[in-house]
């Protein structure tokens, strides 16, 4: 039981999860004053405005920072991880878009064309992470 009750204190998967409820927040609600109407399904998508990924883990690396020290080799890791989601979220995963809305209209099946992202979106993502990260 201690060992459920000392997971609710990590600072860091709080940040971590805090980070991404933002940001997955905040497309909700664009996507609402574009679309008025509320769509929670985004809660479990990918791509589009802002990043969830680098959130995600621009809020852990930050947290680890400050908490742990931003010389320190737990940052380091952090810092690393957060390096290569932010790069696969930018670069492979926009590919991966741009081919399934090539197969989209090669076949004209339904494919997730939003897999990847924008420099705009990575940045408020980064944003949003090391907002939260800093105040958790």
């Amino acid at each position: 039981m201690k060992e459920i009750y000392d997971l609710f204190k990590n600072i860091y998967l709080w940040a971590a999860a805090g980070s991404w409820l933002t940001a997955q927040s905040v497309k909700l609600i664009l996507t609402f004053f574009k679309s008025k109407k509320w769509e929670f399904t985004l809660y479990a998508s990918t791509g589009g405005m802002p990043s969830a990924h680098t959130a995600t883990v621009t809020g852990l690396a930050i947290a680890v920072g400050r908490c742990e020290g931003f010389s320190s080799s737990q940052f380091a890791i952090a810092f690393i991880l957060a390096i290569v989601v932010i790069t696969d979220a930018l670069h492979l995963r926009r590919e991966v878009g741009r081919h399934a809305q090539a197969l989209q209209e090669i076949t004209k099946k339904k494919f997730n064309t939003l897999s990847g992202h924008k420099v705009s979106e990575i940045i408020v993502g980064l944003l949003i992470g090391t907002l939260v990260g800093w105040i958790l």
